[in-house]
């Protein structure tokens, strides 16, 4: 038969925990209690509703996922269960007409446990146990029903693991020795004496099954062995078994513990300013002196091109000829001097090379009267180095400072002999001109190499604003070079640039061991909370500095044994005012209506966490 599952909530107290009980239909119930449900709070909750669901033909599971509630309700003798899952798994085991064996170990060791009646038949009960039980019973229940909303604490102190299995096995002892010490009872005609539960106050047990709805009423003990008496010794014994629960009890009660976790208090260090000094002379970093090594990197760089000459020699000859001259004066004779200039109609010029006379022309008288020219011949020279002056024939016809209508010139035959010729030749506009472009080509190599990522190796930082490129050497002498003939040349250049690299990880190593050595003491540094803000280098005259802001955290080192000694019997209200001085502290104690620190040093726990962060703002403090 399936069994009904009802969910409690935290705040639902026992009487309606019984009353839904006793509504359902069917004999099998599951109870699903909640972390810090009311419930769950005494163990004699559980035995209350043992007895009234056995008393209603009830066969009542407890379903908890608290250990502590669980262990509680396994004490009161009721099957327990951590899931809904795991119960329905038990139920669908059983299956049929055998799911009374489905109600847990619990349940068939408190009915095999059960002694068979003694023969004879019934035996009177006595009135005044029967009364005695009656009173527990009803003090139980009023005390339960009875405890107000408003006086339940909220939270219940958790228990550790070694205390539930005491409380457990402290129940599990307390409930054999009362068991052992009571006559079992005898069952009425019709029903097996192994089916019967012992009329036990302290440890109830759902029976395997129920006879008819005429054999429930409550309690147990009253409906199958209301004639089973009971001798005085029997009687001691359980008295002596329910003292040993309550001084078990009260003796655990008096043993509270106390728990303290504390999370160490942390302050800001900083912020620091500080600058670094990258040195190209150091080789370790100085924490005292704030540098870090530098390394200055050679970079050989060479150039070379052919260059062409913008210079020339020029060899020229002038051109020579013949040229004759005519007078048409009649009356004297004429004389041109030397160097006497004759030339072409396009202006090219020649240069008589002596003196010479034109006789007079001679006057032929007849009809009409004639003139005929005198004429005399002289070699000329060019004016004018060059292939100009090869004129052709007759090409001379005009003559200088001379009567045009009585002296005229001509030149028979064509004047020849004028050359030209040019011949490259290195200037020093030419050398200059090279030097210049191969101080740039190495510039710009230089250049080229600086923006190389695999310059400064793996962890260096290459600074170009600290490079330097030197003179450079060329390969001929170029004072030399000037004056030759050639139509090109070749020269090459070498040089050296230098720059300044940093590996900048010795700088963060600077910083942090700077910070380390303003913890205070009684603290420690917190590993990676060193925040090293750096601005961008600056370079002045070739040295590189790195300025920095430092910030840090540090946390208070914390010894649990001493402060364990400083609480230990304080009032919590003054525990805790220790504690705070230490950082922020969960104090907890068990019982919880314990006012006071144990003074059992095995009572008391102190524990430390992680550290968390301060909100405490960081103070400036003024730069080095």
């Amino acid at each position: 038969m399936a069994g009904r599952v009802l969910y409690l909530d935290v705040d639902d107290e026992i009487t309606s925990a019984a009353s839904r009980i006793r509504d359902v239909q069917g004999a099998r119930v599951a109870l699903v209690l909640p972390y810090g449900s009311r419930v769950a709070t005494s163990r004699i909750n559980f035995r209350l509703l043992a007895r009234d669901a056995q008393s209603n033909g009830k066969r009542l599971s407890i379903i908890a996922s608290d250990a502590a509630t669980r262990a509680l309700a396994a004490s009161a003798g009721l099957p327990i269960f951590g899931t809904v899952a795991e119960y329905e798994s038990s139920l669908e085991g059983a299956g049929g007409a055998g799911d009374a064996e489905a109600e847990g170990e619990s349940v068939a060791a408190v009915a095999d446990a059960v002694p068979e009646p003694p023969p004879g038949g019934d035996q009177p009960r006595d009135a005044d146990a029967d009364a005695g039980a009656d009173a527990v019973e009803g003090t139980l229940v009023s005390e339960t029903v009875a405890t107000p909303r408003h006086t339940r604490p909220r939270e219940r102190s958790p228990r550790g693991a070694d205390e539930t299995a005491a409380l457990a096995g402290l129940a599990a002892t307390t409930a054999a020795a009362a068991a052992a010490a009571r006559p079992a009872p005898r069952a009425p005609a019709g029903i097996p004496a192994a089916r019967v539960v012992a009329d036990t106050p302290d440890e109830p047990a759902p029976v395997r099954d129920r006879p008819s709805s005429s054999a429930r009423a409550r309690p147990a003990s009253r409906a199958f062995g209301a004639g089973i008496g009971r001798t005085p010794v029997l009687i001691g014994a359980a008295v002596l078994g329910l003292a040993l629960v309550v001084v078990g009890v009260g003796a655990f009660l008096l043993l509270p513990t106390a728990t303290a976790v504390i999370t160490p208090r942390t302050e800001t260090i900083g912020p620091i300013s500080l600058r670094i000094v990258a040195d190209p002379t150091a080789t370790e970093p100085d924490v005292e002196r704030a540098i870090v090594p530098a390394e200055r990197i050679a970079i050989p760089l060479e150039a070379s091109a052919s260059f062409p000459a913008t210079g020339k020699r020029i060899e020229e000859a002038r051109a020579s000829g013949r040229v004759t001259f005519q007078s048409f004066n009649p009356v004297s004779s004429n004389t041109i001097p030397k160097g006497s200039i004759v030339s072409t109609e396009g202006g090219i010029r020649f240069r008589t090379d002596r003196s010479i006379t034109i006789p007079a022309a001679e006057l032929i008288f007849g009809t009409p009267v004639e003139v005929r020219p005198a004429s005399a011949s002289v070699d000329v020279t060019a004016v004018d180095a060059g292939t100009e002056g090869n004129v052709a024939g007759n090409a001379i016809r005009v003559i200088r400072d001379e009567d045009p209508n009585l002296t005229k010139v001509r030149n028979p035959d064509p004047t020849s002999g004028g050359t030209h010729e040019e011949f490259p030749r290195i200037q020093q506009e030419d050398v200059d001109a090279a030097i210049a472009d191969l101080r740039a080509r190495l510039a710009t190599a230089f250049e080229d190499r600086l923006d190389d990522p695999d310059l400064p190796g793996d962890t260096g930082t290459v600074f170009p604003d600290t490079k330097t490129l030197g003179d450079p050497e060329f390969s001929v002498d170029t004072t030399k070079l000037v004056g030759q003939e050639k139509e090109a040349f070749e020269l090459g250049a070498t040089s050296e640039g230098t720059v300044v690299a940093v590996d900048t990880a010795p700088v963060q190593q600077v910083a942090e061991a700077t910070i380390a050595s303003k913890v205070e003491v009684g603290f420690e540094l917190i590993d990676g909370s060193s925040l090293v803000e750096d601005a961008p280098a600056e370079i002045a005259g070739g040295v590189i500095t790195f300025p920095v802001v430092i910030t840090a955290r540090q946390v208070l080192l914390l010894d649990p044994a001493a402060i364990k000694a400083e609480i230990i019997g304080k009032p919590l209200s003054e525990a805790r005012a220790i504690l705070a001085t230490y950082g922020e502290a969960d104090l907890s104690v068990w019982p919880d209506w314990v006012g006071t620190i144990p003074t059992l040093d095995t009572r008391v726990a102190v524990s430390t966490t992680e550290p968390i962060e301060s909100t405490a703002e960081p103070s400036p403090e003024a730069s080095p």
